[in-house]
């Protein structure tokens, strides 16, 4: 067993049988949520878990761009190269397409993070997202989103209860 290897255990009635799987073959996700700050320089610090859950083949980096509801998304790289595969399935003939295209790559921007973890937030993202200094980091599965405290409290209260999404919950076998 490796570096690499993960150990996932089945328990039984008198015994333990467990399987040796690489950790490639594990899809780690981000989850949680964690606060932070902005540095003087607008740096913030990708919360550790995240940061060990990052694929190498990503090399440290995300991209960073707008998100849909007044925050910012992290995707790891590889991620964010399906984001670009789907979106070259748009029509460039189709202006709606092309704005939509165009809203989503214009504020996309390579992020790789330094030997203290920290990822620069470049200033127009900051102040799309009303980002000064706190900052909400909420793992939503395959990608990281960043909020304003203040932003993501007032739409917490405009949300609906999760009795609400009992629909939902059962298309996903929840």
């Amino acid at each position: 067993m490796g570096n690499n290897s993960i150990i996932v255990g089945e328990c039984g009635e008198k015994s333990h049988n467990y399987t040796y799987m690489s950790a490639e073959k594990i899809n780690i996700s981000f989850t949680g949520e964690y606060y932070n700050t902005l540095d003087s320089k607008n740096r913030l610090s990708i919360p550790a878990k995240f940061r060990k859950a990052l694929s190498p083949i990503n090399n440290r980096t995300f991209v960073l761009t707008r998100g849909f509801d007044n925050c910012l998304l992290l995707y790891p790289v590889s991620e964010w190269s399906k984001v670009e595969e789907q979106l070259s399935f748009l029509s460039s003939m189709k202006g709606r397409h092309r704005n939509f295209i165009r809203s989503i790559v214009r504020h996309a921007s390579y992020a790789q993070y330094d030997s203290q973890g920290r990822i620069l937030i470049p200033e127009n993202l900051g102040e799309f997202a009303n980002i000064d200094k706190d900052v909400t980091v909420i793992g939503v599965i395959k990608k990281i989103e960043l909020w304003s405290p203040s932003v993501l409290e007032d739409l917490d209260k405009k949300s609906q209860s999760l009795d609400k999404f009992e629909d939902l919950a059962d298309e996903i076998s929840f």
